[in-house]
């Protein structure tokens, strides 16, 4: 799923690719406060992706915000990542399905429990932080 996310990224921009490679390295490595600064660097550019590369983001977005104890920004995102997951079962592939069914779970909710209603403005609408 990164490599897809990557691909569209390049899509959008070179600077925008550069800075979410940024972020999800800097996610790989453990550096959350880095991290979450990169993503919401990039959440503009990330926004003209198309719905499957930003539930992609939201989802790495909010393990982000939940790795750093950031239970209202991680269910937040999460919440996304998870409605998209719902309305599409295709949307994530195995690995990241799994990732967010155990970050749901270690909220309090249910695998089954659907995703609620979010915040965040689908792709394309006005940024929301």
């Amino acid at each position: 799923m990164r490599a897809l996310l990557l691909v569209s990224l390049a899509c959008v921009g070179v600077g925008c690719h550069s800075g979410l490679d940024d972020a999800m390295d800097a996610y790989a490595d453990a550096r959350y406060p880095t991290a979450a600064a990169q993503f919401r660097a990039v959440e503009p550019a990330a926004r003209a992706l198309d719905a499957r590369g930003f539930a992609s983001y939201a989802l790495y977005r909010g393990l982000t915000h939940l790795a750093l104890g950031d239970a209202r920004a991680a269910a937040r995102w999460l919440g996304y990542a998870k409605q998209r997951a719902d309305e599409d079962p295709t949307v994530f592939d195995d690995r990241n399905r799994g990732e967010l069914i155990a970050a749901w779970r270690s909220m309090g909710h249910m695998p089954g429990e659907p995703g609620f209603a979010s915040t965040i403005p689908a792709p394309g609408a006005r940024a929301a932080r």
